[in-house]
């Protein structure tokens, strides 16, 4: 999936849903904060009604103001309560804000509930009229602190942050997952190109191969034949030159075998193998092919190290790469060793030469690439097939002028 979809499809909608969220919450606190006020209203209506019949029967018994005003001030939810004449001058009051009235008697309007400013934050205000048995008219000042309603806000908003971050925590995630997915599908999908791109000329390589090879065996067989007889009919002084011929047939003949080989399907016949003897085998194979290169081998030994195999085709695989390495030193030692790395098992051979550059190291196992003058490219391909028809993989690695190091991992035992 492309990233401009993975945009489109769940990044977009991701965004609605935390937008209609975000909507929805400050909708929601709006709601709350005028319900909670209708409600306040109506209970500071409710309390001013009970008040006003208290203070004005306080009255009529006689009782100042001040008395007045003292028998209602056990009344918690009030902020403050003062008791105004007709004319709205202040008579008695007493406040929870240590000796400070926070009234506005320019804004009060009788019947009418406002809300005033304070050092306590808002307070909804409310003036009712109060009338004592004698006809004297006085106006009872009320007033109900917001604290309750600006904490239960502000917890609603404290409230919508935290989902809100949760909810971007959980997207983050979510989207990181689905990017990781992404990057290892795409990943997946550029190997499955390159494997299937790599299938495709192997196929046309195979076809070729086969089809050049056939074309040659004929006439190098019949050539073969005809060097044989020729060889027993020959004066003795022209026998060297027909036995040069043979040579160069075998020459040939090996040639076209090993191109055959690489066009075959690698099917392993695992079975149980030790290391150590896969590495000895190798390196003994190298000597018969290279008796010169066997002093400068060098085997480690990587005893109760076991893995699961093809005993001839391992063996065939690592002798390709210690002839490589030798090849590529001809003066400097070759090491070849392994271990095991928790269920797999590490197989390298390091040699002294040049090294490779980068770009040699990347297409060292392409087929018929080669940095030799002599060479066709065909050892390391096949061993790379060996390798990957096991389970494993294998790798070149090199500085220029520190050496290269092959390392090669295999399924364990």
């Amino acid at each position: 999936m492309k990233r401009r979809s993975v945009f489109l499809f769940f990044v977009l909608p991701f965004l609605g849903v935390l937008i209609f969220f975000a909507l929805s919450s400050l909708l929601t606190q709006a709601d709350l904060k005028n319900r909670t006020a209708s409600l306040v209203r109506d209970q500071l209506a409710a309390t001013s009604g009970i008040l006003g019949t208290t203070v004005a029967h306080f009255l009529d018994d006689g009782r100042s103001p001040e008395e007045a005003l003292g028998a209602i001030r056990s009344e918690e939810d009030l902020y403050f309560v003062a008791l105004l004449d007709a004319d709205k001058r202040v008579l008695a009051w007493n406040s929870r804000f240590e000796g400070y009235l926070p009234i506005s008697l320019r804004e009060a309007r009788e019947g009418t509930s406002g809300i005033i400013d304070s050092p306590a934050g808002k307070i909804f205000s409310l003036l009712s009229a109060v009338t004592a048995a004698d006809g004297r008219g006085y106006h009872l000042y009320l007033g109900y602190a917001l604290t309750g309603m600006e904490e239960m806000i502000a917890l609603s908003r404290r409230t919508s942050l935290l989902l809100a971050g949760l909810i971007l925590l959980a997207g983050g995630l979510f989207f990181r997952g689905l990017f990781q997915l992404q990057s290892r599908y795409m990943t997946k999908s550029r190997e499955a190109e390159a494997e299937r791109l790599e299938k495709e000329r192997f196929r046309e390589v195979s076809a070729f191969t086969s089809g050049v090879a056939h074309e040659i065996k004929n006439p190098l067989n019949s050539l073969a034949l005809v060097l044989e007889l020729l060889g027993r009919k020959v004066p003795p002084e022209a026998k060297g030159d027909v036995d040069l011929g043979k040579a160069q047939v075998r020459t040939i003949a090996r040639i076209v075998d090993r191109f055959s080989r690489v066009v075959k399907a690698v099917r392993p016949d695992v079975a149980p193998l030790a290391l150590d003897d896969i590495l000895r085998q190798a390196a003994e194979s190298l000597a018969a092919e290279v008796p010169g290169a066997s002093s400068r081998v060098f085997v480690e030994a990587a005893p109760g190290v076991h893995l699961a195999g093809d005993r001839d085709l391992l063996v065939q695989a690592l002798l390709n790469v210690l002839k490589n390495a030798v090849e590529a030193s001809p003066d400097a030692p070759v090491r070849a060793g392994g271990r095991r790395a928790g269920k797999r098992i590490e197989i390298w051979v390091r040699d002294g030469g040049p090294g490779l550059a980068p770009e040699a190291a990347a297409r060292v196992f392409e087929p018929f690439y080669t940095t030799k003058e002599k060479g066709m490219g065909i050892g390391l391909y096949l061993t790379k097939r060996i390798i990957e028809a096991h389970g494993g993989k294998i790798e070149a690695r090199s500085g220029d002028g520190q050496g290269a190091e092959f390392r090669i991992e295999l399924p364990g035992a």
